[in-house]
């Protein structure tokens, strides 16, 4: 294809955003859509790390023991709206089915491999957007309560090691000399020293975004209701009355996809999984680096503005009011972790994209090639932006992707 071709960008998160950056390094011309600031969905609450080790999935195959504490248990990182479970049956019988060892597996190596490409393209990005200051490369840490905690989690932390993950054991005495702020006695972490993170990721988009329309890219703000495709172009509907034409056409809305009519997700069995996190304002002194408390689901983040803690899941849809619960529990633990102001500044809800295997959706969609899908990611989505936006570029450009894509196609739900 040549630089005259038209692609539109359906979405303008840290992954739309990507792709339409690495889009215009290829010599597109590019139109990104989006109703609302970029980054200040779902992308702008993360836990901001760039988390090359996570190619553990929420699916798990110790799942079924563990379903009946995380679910009745008052002091458990996970709710689950048992209406909405009982009216979207199919995604929860596929997640049930993904949590099978042999799944749950294969899975790790899919994801394992893919995030071995996390900087391939991530950095071009960063340097393209004159945005490295906003990264901070500090280490990561996992801490664990006890020595139970910590065997519980050596299968996994073992698959991490084996899919490239880089990392130390750290006993008491080490966690209180990198973390000397930790409240509880946390007998047993390991120090992940590579790790980066984001320091504000909504600023992160936002500087994309600055780049992107320096270099002649089309920001439109209005959300894109329909995709029609025909010979060798598509049409987005906008909720103005307006329609975009281009020669093809990204569907990276995250979660939201799933909404947009034209380009059938039904089969892919797209859905949410809710995210909380609380923020306290110009408490980010209290830590060095991202530090997860594994058992409790949550991670604690030094960012620009404050301290932030994301993590939990909850399963009740797009439309539920946030839950007082897990803010609650939130809260608490943060309490319990470090010495915090009684009040958070911030309370937050998100909608991570899911699918029920867990693994992101990149490609062509089942209909069309002029309509390519960047969504799914999940609870990775800010690690694996930028290599999504390389690939789906690659794709446009009709090349060879740099990475083999095929375990990630919208096809492989057919």
């Amino acid at each position: 294809m040549n630089n005259s071709t038209r692609i539109a960008v359906i979405g303008a998160g840290i992954v739309g955003c990507s792709c339409a950056l690495w889009l215009q390094r290829k010599g597109f011309e590019v139109i990104l859509i989006d109703p609302d600031d970029p980054g200040s969905g779902t992308s702008s609450g993360n836990a901001c790390t760039i988390a090359e080790y996570g190619c553990i999935p929420v699916n798990s195959s110790d799942l079924f023991r563990r379903l009946p504490a995380l679910l009745f248990s008052s002091d458990s990182p996970l709710s689950l709206d048992p209406v909405y479970a009982l009216s979207h049956p199919a995604w929860m019988i596929d997640f049930l089915l993904n949590c099978r060892e042999r799944k749950v597996t294969q899975t790790i190596n899919l994801l394992g491999k893919l995030l071995t490409k996390v900087y391939d393209g991530l950095d071009p990005l960063l340097d393209m957007a004159d945005a490295r200051d906003l990264l901070a490369q500090h280490g990561f840490m996992h801490v664990y309560l006890d020595q139970r905690e910590f065997t519980a989690a050596k299968r996994a932390n073992q698959a991490r090691r084996e899919q490239g993950s880089s990392f130390v054991e750290l006993n008491q005495g080490d966690i209180q000399d990198l973390e000397p702020n930790l409240k509880p006695p946390f007998e047993r972490g390991l120090l992940f020293d590579s790790i980066s993170h984001v320091l504000n990721p909504m600023a992160l988009c936002q500087r994309y975004v600055e780049c992107f329309q320096r270099n002649q890219g089309q920001l439109l703000r209005h959300r894109a209701l329909e995709v029609r495709h025909g010979a060798g172009s598509v049409q987005i509907q906008l909720d103005n009355g307006e329609c975009v034409d281009a020669e093809r056409v990204v569907i990276a809305a995250g979660a939201f996809s799933k909404f947009i009519d034209g380009i059938p997700t039904q089969l892919l069995k797209l859905d949410t999984e809710r995210g909380y996190h609380v923020q306290f304002s110009n408490m980010q002194h209290l830590l060095s680096r991202p530090v997860s408390w594994q058992q409790a689901g949550f991670y604690a983040t030094p960012m620009s503005l404050g301290l932030r803690f994301a993590g939990t899941v909850e399963i009740a849809g797009y439309h539920k009011e946030m839950n007082p619960r897990m803010v609650s529990y939130l809260t608490r633990k943060a309490h319990e972790m470090l010495e915090l102001p009684a009040q958070a500044d911030e309370e937050w809800l998100g909608f991570r994209p899911s699918c029920p295997d867990a693994l992101p959706v990149i490609g062509y969609s089942t209909v069309s090639e002029h309509i390519l899908f960047a969504f799914g990611h999940q609870h990775i989505g800010l690690t694996l932006a930028g290599i999504t936006g390389k690939l789906i570029a690659e794709l446009a450009n009709g090349e060879e992707p740099s990475h083999n894509i095929a375990p990630f196609s919208p096809r492989r739900f057919l």
